[in-house]
């Protein structure tokens, strides 16, 4: 069974200025820090709580790609269950990008308990995050 959430919203903006704004602090969280390479840190801390894990891809976007950015990452709040979160760019029209997200938590993936997940200093999420 896998749950998940799924949003679209058509943002009047350039790819890279919509990459700037879903990456930095602010959009995800009110203190966002990401390292944007495959198994960094992401730290995650607004008003009700505080989420860590990481960075499964990041690709910025690249001019004349009309899917062109993608950042996929894991977090968890304390020792509740992790989600992964996957946002993707594409655009639709000059100045117009359409911003998917899609946080799942897909059970049917998560087979192992308690594995230490690389670029989280040994700490634990839950079950093993085996990706397909």
């Amino acid at each position: 069974m896998t749950n998940c959430i799924e949003r679209e919203l058509l943002v009047s903006a350039r790819p890279e200025e919509l990459w700037e704004v879903v990456t930095k602090s602010g959009w995800l969280a009110d203190e966002v820090q990401l390292e944007l390479f495959p198994g960094g840190d992401a730290h995650f801390r607004s008003r009700e709580s505080t989420k860590d894990g990481w960075v499964e891809e990041a690709s910025p976007p690249s001019v004349g790609d009309r899917r062109c950015g993608r950042l996929a990452f894991w977090w968890a709040a304390g020792d509740d269950p992790a989600t992964r979160v996957e946002l993707t760019l594409e655009v639709v029209a000059d100045e117009a990008t359409l911003l998917r997200v899609v946080e799942t938590r897909p059970l049917d993936l998560l087979d192992l308990v308690g594995i230490p997940l690389r670029g989280t200093g040994g700490r634990r999420f839950g079950p093993a995050l085996v990706a397909s």
